[in-house]
């Protein structure tokens, strides 16, 4: 069997929102599906390397790679196994975050609060990572 390296990043702001994206429908994994943004590892690439060229890609921003928050596992639609890497990332300073251009692999952008991405259709294992990430990186809210 064949495995492929796949990395995404929980790009925050600077309120602490993350960056989510969504897939369009014509995608061939997920289509309309929710997530955050990232893709495949090339041969020889260094994981950071490659987020910071797929953030670019679909989004068109330039992000900050820090560390690393989860691994996971998937089965795309199309049989493919992946094990996949997520970083934290952070946008550089003077960042517009509203200067997103996104790829035709997405449809929509939205910058969310962690506790907002349930609302939104998507994937088990992702809202477990998101809800992860706010017990461990959110301050808690002030009285």
């Amino acid at each position: 069997m064949q495995l492929y390296l796949a990395v995404k990043g929980l790009v925050r702001n600077k309120e602490g929102k993350i960056l989510v994206v969504q897939r369009s429908v014509g995608d061939d994994h997920k289509p309309g599906v929710w997530e955050t943004p990232g893709g495949g590892v090339d041969q020889e690439e260094a994981p950071q390397k490659a987020l910071e060229r797929e953030i670019k890609e679909e989004t068109g921003l330039d992000v900050i790679v820090g560390d690393s928050i989860n691994i996971f596992t998937f089965r795309k639609d199309t049989g493919e196994f992946k094990v996949g890497i997520t970083f934290l990332c952070d946008l550089p300073e003077g960042t517009d975050e509203t200067s997103v251009v996104l790829s035709p692999e997405h449809s929509e952008y939205r910058w969310v609060a962690a506790a907002d991405f349930q609302d939104l259709p998507s994937i088990p294992s992702l809202y477990q990572e998101i809800a992860e990430y706010a017990k461990k990186y959110e301050a808690p809210a002030k009285e």
